[in-house]
Protein backbone atom coordinates (compact mmCIF):
# COMPACT_ATOMS: atom_id res chain seq x y z
CA UNK A 1 0.00 0.00 0.00
CA UNK A 2 2.60 2.58 0.88
CA UNK A 3 4.11 1.70 -2.81
CA UNK A 4 0.63 2.98 -4.33
CA UNK A 5 0.40 5.57 -2.61
CA UNK A 6 4.10 6.67 -3.49
CA UNK A 7 3.24 6.59 -6.91
CA UNK A 8 0.09 9.27 -6.20
CA UNK A 9 0.18 12.54 -5.73
CA UNK A 10 -2.03 15.06 -3.79
CA UNK A 11 -3.75 16.15 -7.23
CA UNK A 12 -4.93 12.34 -7.60
CA UNK A 13 -5.91 12.31 -3.73
CA UNK A 14 -7.66 15.06 -4.06
CA UNK A 15 -9.56 14.08 -7.14
CA UNK A 16 -10.78 10.73 -5.15
CA UNK A 17 -11.70 12.48 -2.60
CA UNK A 18 -14.01 15.06 -4.77
CA UNK A 19 -15.59 11.70 -6.16
CA UNK A 20 -16.68 9.95 -3.17
CA UNK A 21 -17.91 13.51 -2.07
CA UNK A 22 -19.94 14.61 -5.38
CA UNK A 23 -20.13 11.07 -7.01
CA UNK A 24 -20.37 12.96 -10.41
CA UNK A 25 -17.08 13.10 -12.53
CA UNK A 26 -18.81 16.34 -13.52
CA UNK A 27 -19.65 18.10 -10.31
CA UNK A 28 -15.84 16.68 -9.49
CA UNK A 29 -14.86 18.50 -12.11
CA UNK A 30 -16.52 21.57 -11.01
CA UNK A 31 -15.13 21.36 -7.23
CA UNK A 32 -11.43 21.09 -8.28
CA UNK A 33 -11.83 23.78 -10.57
CA UNK A 34 -10.57 21.24 -13.89
CA UNK A 35 -12.38 20.48 -17.31
CA UNK A 36 -14.13 17.28 -17.09
CA UNK A 37 -11.63 15.41 -19.64
CA UNK A 38 -8.91 16.17 -17.69
CA UNK A 39 -10.46 14.92 -14.31
CA UNK A 40 -11.41 11.74 -16.46
CA UNK A 41 -7.82 11.12 -17.12
CA UNK A 42 -7.25 11.42 -13.63
CA UNK A 43 -9.73 8.72 -12.47
CA UNK A 44 -8.57 6.34 -15.45
CA UNK A 45 -4.45 6.60 -13.62
CA UNK A 46 -6.39 5.80 -10.31
CA UNK A 47 -7.84 2.81 -11.37
CA UNK A 48 -4.51 1.69 -12.96
CA UNK A 49 -2.65 2.38 -9.73
CA UNK A 50 -5.26 1.15 -7.31
CA UNK A 51 -6.07 -1.92 -9.64
CA UNK A 52 -9.52 -1.70 -8.93
CA UNK A 53 -12.41 0.49 -11.11
CA UNK A 54 -13.32 2.45 -7.83
CA UNK A 55 -16.92 4.03 -9.20
CA UNK A 56 -19.50 1.79 -11.34
CA UNK A 57 -22.27 3.80 -13.09
CA UNK A 58 -25.57 3.20 -10.56
CA UNK A 59 -28.02 5.61 -12.83
CA UNK A 60 -27.10 9.10 -13.01
CA UNK A 61 -24.40 8.90 -10.07
CA UNK A 62 -20.81 7.12 -9.39
CA UNK A 63 -21.87 4.61 -7.04
CA UNK A 64 -17.70 3.86 -5.06
CA UNK A 65 -16.53 0.23 -4.71
CA UNK A 66 -15.58 -1.28 -1.69
CA UNK A 67 -12.06 -0.29 -2.52
CA UNK A 68 -12.82 3.54 -2.97
CA UNK A 69 -15.11 3.18 0.06
CA UNK A 70 -12.57 2.09 2.42
CA UNK A 71 -10.14 5.01 1.42
CA UNK A 72 -12.81 7.81 2.31
CA UNK A 73 -11.43 7.98 5.56
CA UNK A 74 -7.60 7.16 5.31
CA UNK A 75 -8.07 10.14 2.51
CA UNK A 76 -9.95 12.76 4.61
CA UNK A 77 -6.98 12.34 7.43
CA UNK A 78 -4.55 13.13 4.90
CA UNK A 79 -6.12 15.97 3.27
CA UNK A 80 -6.64 17.46 6.48
CA UNK A 81 -3.09 17.34 7.47
CA UNK A 82 -2.32 18.67 4.37
CA UNK A 83 -4.55 21.61 4.99
CA UNK A 84 -3.21 21.94 8.63
CA UNK A 85 0.80 22.08 6.81
CA UNK A 86 -0.97 24.79 4.22
CA UNK A 87 -2.36 26.83 7.51
CA UNK A 88 1.02 27.09 8.49
CA UNK A 89 1.45 29.32 5.25
CA UNK A 90 -1.20 31.60 5.12
CA UNK A 91 -1.03 34.75 3.29
CA UNK A 92 -1.94 37.78 5.27
CA UNK A 93 -2.69 40.68 3.29
CA UNK A 94 -2.82 43.19 5.91
CA UNK A 95 0.97 42.17 7.17
CA UNK A 96 2.17 40.18 3.73
CA UNK A 97 4.09 42.46 0.76
CA UNK A 98 2.66 41.15 -2.44
CA UNK A 99 2.30 42.33 -6.49
CA UNK A 100 -0.54 40.70 -8.30
CA UNK A 101 -0.60 40.32 -11.59
CA UNK A 102 -3.87 39.75 -13.69
CA UNK A 103 -5.05 39.94 -17.54
CA UNK A 104 -8.12 41.04 -18.37
CA UNK A 105 -10.44 40.95 -21.26
CA UNK A 106 -11.40 44.32 -22.50
CA UNK A 107 -15.20 43.61 -21.97
CA UNK A 108 -15.46 43.33 -18.44
CA UNK A 109 -18.34 45.62 -16.82
CA UNK A 110 -16.57 48.84 -17.04
CA UNK A 111 -17.66 48.54 -12.61
CA UNK A 112 -15.18 45.16 -12.40
CA UNK A 113 -11.82 46.45 -12.17
CA UNK A 114 -12.18 49.30 -10.13
CA UNK A 115 -14.30 47.84 -7.76
CA UNK A 116 -11.35 44.77 -7.59
CA UNK A 117 -8.60 47.53 -7.62
CA UNK A 118 -10.25 49.40 -5.00
CA UNK A 119 -10.75 45.98 -2.70
CA UNK A 120 -7.34 45.04 -3.15
CA UNK A 121 -5.98 48.28 -2.29
CA UNK A 122 -7.86 48.47 0.91
CA UNK A 123 -6.19 44.67 1.78
CA UNK A 124 -3.19 45.98 3.05
CA UNK A 125 -0.77 48.75 2.28
CA UNK A 126 1.95 46.58 0.79
CA UNK A 127 -0.52 45.04 -1.77
CA UNK A 128 0.28 45.81 -5.43
CA UNK A 129 -2.27 45.02 -8.41
CA UNK A 130 -0.90 45.43 -12.31
CA UNK A 131 -3.22 44.47 -14.86
CA UNK A 132 -2.74 43.97 -18.09
CA UNK A 133 -5.05 43.79 -21.40
CA UNK A 134 -5.45 40.48 -23.34
CA UNK A 135 -4.10 40.89 -27.15
CA UNK A 136 -3.20 38.11 -29.69
CA UNK A 137 0.64 38.28 -29.19
CA UNK A 138 0.18 37.71 -25.52
CA UNK A 139 0.16 34.07 -24.47
CA UNK A 140 -1.86 34.16 -21.19
CA UNK A 141 -1.00 30.42 -20.99
CA UNK A 142 2.38 30.62 -21.24
CA UNK A 143 2.47 33.70 -18.54
CA UNK A 144 0.97 31.75 -16.12
CA UNK A 145 2.84 29.06 -16.76
CA UNK A 146 6.52 31.04 -16.26
CA UNK A 147 4.92 33.24 -13.28
CA UNK A 148 4.46 36.14 -15.10
CA UNK A 149 0.78 36.44 -14.53
CA UNK A 150 -1.19 35.33 -11.45
CA UNK A 151 -4.54 34.96 -12.96
CA UNK A 152 -6.65 35.85 -15.94
CA UNK A 153 -10.39 36.71 -15.94
CA UNK A 154 -11.72 36.27 -19.57
CA UNK A 155 -14.94 35.07 -21.10
CA UNK A 156 -13.00 32.49 -23.57
CA UNK A 157 -11.67 29.37 -21.43
CA UNK A 158 -8.28 28.16 -23.00
CA UNK A 159 -8.81 24.28 -22.48
CA UNK A 160 -5.18 23.36 -21.51
CA UNK A 161 -4.63 20.92 -19.04
CA UNK A 162 -2.08 22.79 -17.16
CA UNK A 163 -4.70 25.87 -16.20
CA UNK A 164 -7.33 25.95 -13.61
CA UNK A 165 -10.75 27.27 -14.19
CA UNK A 166 -13.22 28.84 -11.60
CA UNK A 167 -16.94 30.21 -12.88
CA UNK A 168 -17.73 34.02 -12.29
CA UNK A 169 -20.64 35.05 -14.12
CA UNK A 170 -22.75 35.16 -16.65
CA UNK A 171 -23.75 37.68 -18.76
CA UNK A 172 -26.58 38.24 -21.52
CA UNK A 173 -25.54 38.57 -24.83
CA UNK A 174 -26.98 41.45 -26.25
CA UNK A 175 -26.77 43.89 -29.86
CA UNK A 176 -25.97 47.52 -28.79
CA UNK A 177 -26.70 50.28 -31.78
CA UNK A 178 -27.67 53.80 -32.31
CA UNK A 179 -31.12 55.14 -31.63
CA UNK A 180 -31.54 55.75 -34.91
CA UNK A 181 -30.45 52.43 -36.45
CA UNK A 182 -33.16 50.85 -38.74
CA UNK A 183 -33.38 47.64 -36.31
CA UNK A 184 -33.63 49.73 -33.03
CA UNK A 185 -37.23 49.94 -33.26
CA UNK A 186 -37.36 46.18 -33.38
CA UNK A 187 -37.92 44.33 -29.92
CA UNK A 188 -35.31 41.19 -30.44
CA UNK A 189 -33.29 40.84 -33.33
CA UNK A 190 -33.89 37.43 -35.78
CA UNK A 191 -30.78 35.10 -36.80
CA UNK A 192 -31.20 36.35 -40.27
CA UNK A 193 -31.77 39.96 -39.69
CA UNK A 194 -28.17 39.85 -37.66
CA UNK A 195 -26.61 38.20 -40.61
CA UNK A 196 -27.61 41.09 -43.30
CA UNK A 197 -27.00 43.59 -40.44
CA UNK A 198 -23.39 45.19 -41.02
CA UNK A 199 -20.89 44.79 -37.53
CA UNK A 200 -18.54 46.63 -35.46
CA UNK A 201 -16.42 43.79 -33.70
CA UNK A 202 -13.40 43.78 -30.74
CA UNK A 203 -9.97 43.27 -31.73
CA UNK A 204 -9.28 39.42 -31.32
CA UNK A 205 -8.01 38.50 -28.57
CA UNK A 206 -6.05 35.48 -29.86
CA UNK A 207 -4.37 34.63 -32.94
CA UNK A 208 -5.72 31.17 -32.86
CA UNK A 209 -9.04 31.32 -31.53
CA UNK A 210 -12.10 33.01 -32.63
CA UNK A 211 -14.22 34.99 -29.97
CA UNK A 212 -16.84 34.01 -28.16
CA UNK A 213 -19.61 35.70 -30.88
CA UNK A 214 -17.90 34.29 -33.85
CA UNK A 215 -16.75 31.19 -32.25
CA UNK A 216 -20.37 30.36 -31.75
CA UNK A 217 -21.65 31.28 -35.15
CA UNK A 218 -19.10 29.37 -36.46
CA UNK A 219 -20.34 26.43 -34.89
CA UNK A 220 -23.12 26.51 -36.57
CA UNK A 221 -21.72 26.77 -39.58
CA UNK A 222 -22.52 31.27 -40.37
CA UNK A 223 -19.91 34.55 -40.30
CA UNK A 224 -21.42 37.86 -39.82
CA UNK A 225 -20.26 40.66 -41.86
CA UNK A 226 -17.42 42.92 -40.36
CA UNK A 227 -16.73 46.12 -41.27
CA UNK A 228 -14.63 47.95 -38.83
CA UNK A 229 -12.79 46.70 -35.62
CA UNK A 230 -11.90 48.56 -32.65
CA UNK A 231 -8.54 48.29 -30.20
CA UNK A 232 -10.38 48.90 -26.87
CA UNK A 233 -13.89 48.78 -25.80
CA UNK A 234 -13.86 52.25 -24.70
CA UNK A 235 -14.02 53.22 -28.36
CA UNK A 236 -17.34 51.34 -29.06
CA UNK A 237 -20.06 53.90 -27.88
CA UNK A 238 -18.20 56.84 -30.00
CA UNK A 239 -18.55 54.37 -33.22
CA UNK A 240 -21.75 53.44 -32.93
CA UNK A 241 -22.80 56.52 -32.56
CA UNK A 242 -21.49 57.87 -35.84
CA UNK A 243 -22.62 54.50 -37.95
CA UNK A 244 -25.18 52.49 -38.47
CA UNK A 245 -23.33 49.29 -37.16
CA UNK A 246 -24.51 46.85 -34.63
CA UNK A 247 -21.84 45.57 -31.48
CA UNK A 248 -22.67 42.16 -29.90
CA UNK A 249 -21.74 42.39 -26.60
CA UNK A 250 -22.74 41.25 -22.72
CA UNK A 251 -25.60 43.29 -21.57
CA UNK A 252 -24.38 44.93 -18.62
CA UNK A 253 -21.08 46.83 -20.91
CA UNK A 254 -24.23 47.67 -23.09
CA UNK A 255 -26.05 49.04 -20.74
CA UNK A 256 -23.30 51.51 -19.51
CA UNK A 257 -22.73 52.68 -22.91
CA UNK A 258 -26.32 53.25 -23.21
CA UNK A 259 -26.45 55.15 -20.40
CA UNK A 260 -24.08 57.64 -21.95
CA UNK A 261 -24.88 58.21 -25.48
CA UNK A 262 -27.79 58.09 -27.40
CA UNK A 263 -27.40 54.11 -27.43
CA UNK A 264 -30.31 51.38 -27.31
CA UNK A 265 -29.92 47.72 -26.78
CA UNK A 266 -31.68 44.65 -28.23
CA UNK A 267 -31.50 40.84 -26.66
CA UNK A 268 -29.37 39.34 -29.67
CA UNK A 269 -30.87 36.02 -31.31
CA UNK A 270 -31.57 33.19 -29.28
CA UNK A 271 -29.15 31.38 -30.95
CA UNK A 272 -26.53 32.94 -28.98
CA UNK A 273 -26.27 31.49 -25.19
CA UNK A 274 -24.94 33.73 -22.29
CA UNK A 275 -21.50 34.56 -22.24
CA UNK A 276 -19.82 33.19 -19.04
CA UNK A 277 -16.87 34.22 -17.45
CA UNK A 278 -14.11 32.64 -15.71
CA UNK A 279 -10.69 33.36 -13.78
CA UNK A 280 -8.13 30.66 -14.67
CA UNK A 281 -4.44 30.22 -12.88
CA UNK A 282 -2.11 27.89 -13.07
CA UNK A 283 -1.56 24.07 -11.62
CA UNK A 284 1.36 25.31 -9.90
CA UNK A 285 -0.52 28.05 -8.18
CA UNK A 286 -3.37 25.83 -7.25
CA UNK A 287 -2.61 25.88 -3.19
CA UNK A 288 -0.55 29.02 -2.89
CA UNK A 289 -2.44 30.61 -0.14
CA UNK A 290 -2.18 34.28 -1.58
CA UNK A 291 -3.34 32.99 -4.92
CA UNK A 292 -6.42 31.42 -3.46
CA UNK A 293 -6.73 34.59 -1.56
CA UNK A 294 -6.60 36.62 -4.95
CA UNK A 295 -9.11 34.13 -6.69
CA UNK A 296 -11.62 34.60 -3.56
CA UNK A 297 -11.33 38.74 -4.44
CA UNK A 298 -12.17 38.58 -7.93
CA UNK A 299 -15.08 35.68 -7.19
CA UNK A 300 -16.60 37.84 -4.72
CA UNK A 301 -16.15 41.40 -6.53
CA UNK A 302 -18.16 38.84 -9.28
CA UNK A 303 -20.78 38.53 -7.06
CA UNK A 304 -20.96 42.49 -5.70
CA UNK A 305 -21.47 43.49 -9.18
Amino acid sequence: MREILQSLNLHDLSVLSALLQESSVTKAAERMGQSQPALSRTLKRLREVLDDPLFVRNGRRLAPTERAAALRAPLREILAQVARIDASTAFDPARDERTFTIACADCLPPVFLPMLIERLAAAGARIRVRLRHIDPAYDVGQALEEGGLDLVVNNSPRPREDLRIGALYTDEVVCLMRATHPLACEKRITLGRYLQARHLAPQPSSMSELGPVDGELARAGYRRQIVATVPEFNQVPYVLARTDLLFTTGRRFAEHCASLMPLVLLPAPPEFPAMRFYQLWHERDHTSAANRWLRRQVLEVSQAM
